[in-house]
C-alpha cells in the first residue's frame, strides 16, 4: 500500500512538471471570496471602511498528498476628502493580495503576492464604475528531498541515502505578473430595511498575465504563462416584504485552451434586529445553494454572515472523466470575510 502511495507520488510530480504552467493559476470554488483573484478593479469597492480574506481549500487528496491551497487578501477605499458623502466623488482602492497553491509530497507549487490599485468613480446614487491594475511577484518551488525513487529500493524498502540517478535540473524562479480589469456596480435601496426591495449587481472582466511571463522552473526549458481572461457577474435581489434574496452568479474563464463556466443560484434568508443603543438595524443572514463547474463538478455551498463576519463552507463533487479515474478529485474550501462597517446600519451583500 505504501508503495503504491509512493509511486502515485512520483506519478502526480512527474505529471506536474511535464504540463504547461496554463494548469498552475490558483483556483477557488468560492470565486465571490477572493474578489482580487478575479478583479482587480473590484478592490475597495464595498461598503465599508476594511475588507480582509481568509481561504483555505484541499483537492485530490487521494493521490499523494494533493492540493493544498491558501490565499489571504486586504483591500481598502481611500477616500482624501472629509464630509462627502458616500457615493460623491472618486476615490481610489488599494489592496493586498497573497496565495500559496502546494501539491504532492513534494510541495510543489507556486506562490504569489501582489498589490492592487482601482479607480472608483460614483457615477450617481446607484451606479459605480472602476478600473482597476496590479502587480505581482510570483514564484514556483519544490522539494525533492521527501521523494523517493524505483533506484532507491534495495528489494526491501525503500533507501533514501542511495543515488537516485536522476537527471533533473529544477530551480525556484520568480517572476514579475501584471492585471487588470474593469468593474460596474448597481445598487438601488429602499426605505425600509427588514421590508426593502435592495436590488444589488456587479459585473467585470479582468485579464490576468497581461505580460506572459517566462517560467524558468525547468533549468532547460523556458515557458510563458499564457494571458487568462477573467468574466462574472453577482446580484441580491431582495423579494419585497419576505425576508429571503435570491443571490445568482457566474464565473467565467479562459486560459490558452483551457474554459471554465460556473453559474449558481444562492437563497439568503435575513434576520434583522433592532440595537439596543441605537435603534438602529444590524442584520444576520444564511445562504445555501450551489453551483455547477460545468462538466467538472456540482458545488454544494453554506454561508453565515453576523454583524462585520462571514463565514463560508464549500464541497466539490466531482463528477469528471478524469476524477472517476483517479479515484476522484473531491474538494473541500473554507473561507472567512471581515468587513468593518461604516456605521450600525448594515446592508449585506454577497460579493
Amino acid at each position: 500500500m505504501r508503495e503504491i502511495k509512493l509511486i502515485g507520488s512520483v506519478l502526480l510530480f512527474v505529471g506536474f512538471i511535464s504540463m504547461k504552467v496554463v494548469a498552475q493559476d490558483v483556483h477557488f470554488s468560492q470565486f465571490g471570496q477572493t474578489p482580487q483573484l478575479i478583479n482587480p478593479a473590484a478592490t475597495g469597492v464595498f461598503e465599508g471602511n476594511v475588507r480582509a480574506f481568509l481561504n483555505y481549500r484541499t483537492q485530490w487528496t487521494g493521490i499523494g498528498k494533493g492540493f493544498r491551497t491558501y490565499a489571504a487578501s486586504f483591500d481598502a477605499p481611500l477616500r482624501f476628502k472629509k464630509g462627502r458623502r458616500r457615493n460623491q466623488g472618486a476615490y481610489l482602492g488599494l489592496g493586498l493580495n497573497f496565495y500559496n497553491d502546494v501539491a504532492g509530497t513534494s510541495n510543489f507549487g507556486s506562490s504569489q503576492t501582489s498589490i492592487s490599485v482601482s479607480g472608483i468613480l460614483p457615477i450617481s446614487e446607484q451606479h459605480k464604475f472602476s478600473l482597476g491594475i496590479q502587480t505581482g511577484l510570483g514564484q514556483n518551488s519544490v522539494n525533492l528531498s521527501s521523494l523517493t525513487w524505483g533506484n532507491q529500493y534495495n528489494g526491501l524498502a525503500f533507501d533514501t541515502q542511495l543515488a537516485t540517478n536522476e537527471l533533473y535540473g529544477l530551480r525556484s524562479s520568480q517572476y514579475l505578473d501584471l492585471g487588470a480589469g474593469v468593474f460596474y456596480e448597481f445598487k438601488t435601496e429602499g426605505t425600509s430595511f427588514l421590508s426593502s426591495d435592495v436590488s444589488s449587481f456587479n459585473v467585470g472582466v479582468a485579464g490576468y498575465h497581461l505580460n506572459e511571463p517566462a517560467q524558468e522552473f525547468l533549468a532547460f526549458t523556458t515557458d510563458n504563462l499564457p494571458m487568462k481572461i477573467v468574466a462574472q457577474f453577482s446580484g441580491t435581489f431582495d423579494l419585497g416584504l419576505v425576508p429571503l434574496s435570491l443571490v445568482p452568479s457566474v464565473f467565467y474563464a479562459t486560459q490558452a485552451s483551457s474554459k471554465e463556466i460556473t453559474p449558481g443560484m444562492l437563497l439568503k434568508f435575513r434576520r434583522g434586529h433592532e440595537t439596543k443603543y441605537s435603534g438602529m438595524f444590524k442584520e444576520a443572514a444564511i445562504y445555501f445553494g450551489a453551483h455547477y463547474r460545468v462538466g467538472d463538478a456540482i458545488i454544494p455551498e453554506i454561508y453565515l454572515e453576523f454583524t462585520d463576519y462571514m463565514i463560508g463552507f464549500s464541497y466539490d463533487y466531482s463528477n469528471s472523466d478524469l476524477a472517476k479515474s483517479a479515484g476522484g478529485a473531491n474538494g473541500i474550501e473554507f473561507s472567512i470575510r471581515y468587513i468593518h462597517q461604516n456605521k450600525a446600519l448594515q446592508r449585506a451583500s454577497f460579493r
